[in-house]
């Protein structure tokens, strides 16, 4: 595994692309409504997943959602009865997204309640806008990434809990130094 802070031209990237790894860099907006933004992606398995091309991104919402789902990893157990990942991105997209075509208002916000802690990045930054993605905990401590981009095919994504939080860690102590540097 790669080391924790590795500057490449301004980008800092967390992590190794072939497991998982951040992708970021920060974009200094210097007016009255600034906010921490940069250009961001991650990397799954080797697979880019979000758009660093983006400019000027919100990075706040991003680490806001991370943030969310490392504090509520080991509650995010798969307990579904469904047995492959396309059938729990099926899922969870219908409960989440879709709808449920003889479900009430009420049904979807017990849902949102029951099943919002899988989602990972879908309204998670500009960078994410054209993807959906969800994320579950497996018996083995192996957290599942699954994701789909406009082509609508599903994809999974594998990493191992304890890699998935300390580089998501060593972003978060990344982006808090930088905060410091630009307060609002």
């Amino acid at each position: 595994m790669r080391r924790k802070f590795i500057l490449v031209g301004g980008i800092m990237i967390f992590g190794d692309k072939d497991i998982y790894a951040i992708e970021v860099y920060h974009e200094p907006q210097y007016n009255s409504a600034y906010y921490m933004s940069g250009r961001m992606c991650l990397f799954l398995n080797g697979v880019m997943f979000g758009d660093i091309d983006d400019p000027c991104n919100v990075l706040g919402v991003t680490y806001a959602n991370l943030l969310r789902v490392v504090k509520n990893v080991d509650g995010m157990m798969n307990n579904f009865t469904l047995k492959t990942d396309k059938e729990i991105f099926i899922f969870l997209d219908t409960k989440l997204y879709n709808g449920d075509d003889e479900g009430s208002y009420e049904q979807a916000i017990e849902d949102g309640k029951a099943y919002g802690k899988f989602d990972f990045l879908t309204n998670g930054g500009v960078m994410f806008d054209r993807t959906k993605s969800f994320i579950y905990l497996d018996d083995f401590d192996i957290i599942h990434i699954l994701y789909q981009f406009e082509d609508r095919q599903i994809y999974s994504a594998y990493v191992n809990k304890d890699i998935f939080l300390k580089i998501t860690s060593e972003f978060f102590e990344w982006f808090d130094k930088i905060k410091k540097l630009y307060p609002e």
